[in-house]
């Protein structure tokens, strides 16, 4: 089993979206201290194979906003994820300080990757039922009985792309009959997005949002709002979504109930049987 893990983590974290991007945040570091890159593109420079003092600050500076903002953050994956972001953003700035034309050629390549080589979509084991506008509607009116953790998601989020193996996880360990695990991508279908109240902008704080449905209706949703109609950020971790949604517990009631429906209908067998 950790096997398996460890050469699924290995494989996304050598693909060509982690590559690329590790690359680009690196990337004037490289030009500019070695050779010869150094001395063909910062010919004109002070020192033309070394930061100079303003290049120094502006490294100092990000690098104390990446640790300070994101030292909460819930996953490897998701720091790198920052990581990456201020790391193309230093390297942009520094560009530009060096030479506009170098920071609008970085900024075009950056964009480039952005398009071309997204970040990979999980596509390891998970007991996940994907749903389509009709198809989510029909087995929350139809199937009461069933407790439903439905995941409202977009494939272009990041935040959805790292919580993917997180969710995949726990509906391998807690899903059965009467407790199941469901996806719907709401980018796609936007009607679903606004009958539940979940924004798609690119700037939405509520992807992914994870809902509770008991007897066909929602009892419980993280990220929730405040008083104030604010989205409350929730960090989505195992250890979170366990403890949230009280997963243990629900998944011992839930059971509990499949099992004397099952005995039920057992004796009932038994006694047209006889």
């Amino acid at each position: 089993m950790f096997g398996k893990m460890f050469v699924g983590d290995l494989s996304y974290y050598c693909s060509a979206f982690h590559l690329l991007n590790g690359l680009l945040s690196i990337s004037f570091l490289v030009l500019r201290l070695f050779r010869p890159f150094c001395s063909t593109l910062f010919a004109n420079a002070d020192t033309p194979c070394g930061l100079d003092w303003n290049e120094t600050n502006v490294l100092f500076f990000l690098g104390c906003i990446l640790v300070v903002k994101n030292r909460k953050l819930p996953s490897f994956r998701e720091y790198l994820a920052k990581m990456f972001m201020f790391g193309k953003v230093a390297n942009a700035v520094l560009f530009f300080y060096a030479d506009f034309r170098y920071a609008i050629l970085y900024v075009v390549l950056a964009l480039v990757v952005l398009i071309v080589f997204p970040e990979p979509i999980y596509c390891g084991r998970q007991n996940v039922t994907y749903f389509n506008s009709s198809t989510l509607e029909e087995e929350l009116t139809s199937s009461p009985r069933v407790t439903w953790l439905i995941e409202f998601y977009t494939p272009w989020s990041g935040r959805c792309q790292r919580f993917a193996p997180v969710f995949a996880d726990l509906s391998l360990s807690y899903s059965h009959n009467h407790l199941k695990f469901g996806k719907i991508d709401v980018g796609r279908y936007t009607d679903v997005a606004k009958k539940y109240k979940v924004d798609v902008s690119s700037l939405s704080q509520q992807l992914p949002t994870l809902v509770l449905f008991e007897g066909g209706k929602e009892t419980l949703r993280k990220p929730g709002r405040n008083s104030k109609g604010a989205t409350v950020k929730h960090h989505f971790t195992k250890e979170n979504i366990i403890s949230d949604y009280n997963l243990e517990t629900l998944y011992q009631t839930t059971k509990s109930k499949a099992q004397k429906k099952a005995d039920k209908a057992e004796m009932s067998s038994d006694k047209k049987t006889n």
